[in-house]
């Protein structure tokens, strides 16, 4: 039986879609500025204030801040005026990584274990690749990698397993991308990676179960420390910014 939560969310994604492009778009800048900080975990927002930064009226930023709340990015402090980016838990995100882990490793042995690893061209094509032809974009190698994951996951057969695992996705992204910050982490991509397909390609399922166990464990670690790093940059941002409305609100009295 469908949950109350779940009819809710969909209504409101019905509606973005029936209103058109600006809830979209809204939506879209919203959830860009979570995921860059630029609306840091934690900090509060009014209706108000947000339509007035974002130049539109209170329906379709509404019908946005609603689908990012079911989401699990945003949070609703009563009524329509109070609205607060989730504060990031990292002990919850290592529990969701300690999931992934589970998830993936089991999917490449069904996956192995059915026979559905024949054709990797598609991935090889992305990641076996020399060093010149290589992306050093972190946002589309961050896009790669989790179709790379998701694709995976898929091979296991398994729908149920892959309903999970998108869910799991959505849920980390907004950590999971600052992975491909550094361009020495997008170049560790692309050799772990590889040496996943090539273990993957010689029927090796537990090397490429312990490779892609490696490869998470590296990706969290690095998260962790950038997540770290990027709270206190948002913070100090926020207390200049605060500093400097309170010297103008003095300069004005």
């Amino acid at each position: 039986m469908e949950s109350s939560d779940h009819r809710e969310l969909k209504a409101s994604v019905t509606a973005i879609d029936e209103r058109g492009s600006l809830s979209k778009d809204v939506y879209a800048r919203l959830k860009r500025s979570i995921f860059d900080f630029r609306m840091p975990p934690g900090q509060r927002y009014s209706e108000h204030e947000l339509a007035a930064e974002m130049q539109v009226s209170r329906t379709p930023l509404r019908l946005a801040l609603h689908v990012l709340a079911h989401e699990g990015y945003l949070k609703n402090l009563g009524g329509h005026s109070a609205w607060q980016v989730r504060p990031l838990d990292l002990a919850f995100y290592e529990d969701l990584y300690d999931f992934r882990v589970e998830i993936e490793t089991t999917a490449l042995r069904l996956a192995c274990t059915g026979n559905r690893t024949k054709d990797l061209a598609p991935l090889t094509a992305i990641w076996c690749v020399p060093l010149a032809d290589r992306l050093s974009d972190g946002n589309a190698v961050a896009e790669l990698d989790e179709a790379f994951h998701h694709t995976l996951v898929s091979l296991s057969g398994n729908q149920a397993m892959l309903r999970t695992f998108e869910e799991l996705t959505e849920r980390i992204r907004i950590i999971r991308r600052l992975d491909f910050i550094s361009p020495e982490r997008v170049l560790r991509a692309y050799d772990e990676h590889s040496e996943i397909l090539h273990a993957l390609e010689s029927g090796d399922v537990e090397k490429a179960q312990d490779l892609i166990r490696q490869h998470i464990a590296a990706s969290r670690v690095e998260i962790r420390r950038i997540t770290l790093h990027r709270l206190s940059l948002a913070r100090q941002d926020l207390s200049s910014e605060f500093a400097l409305q309170g010297t103008t609100a003095d300069t004005r009295s």
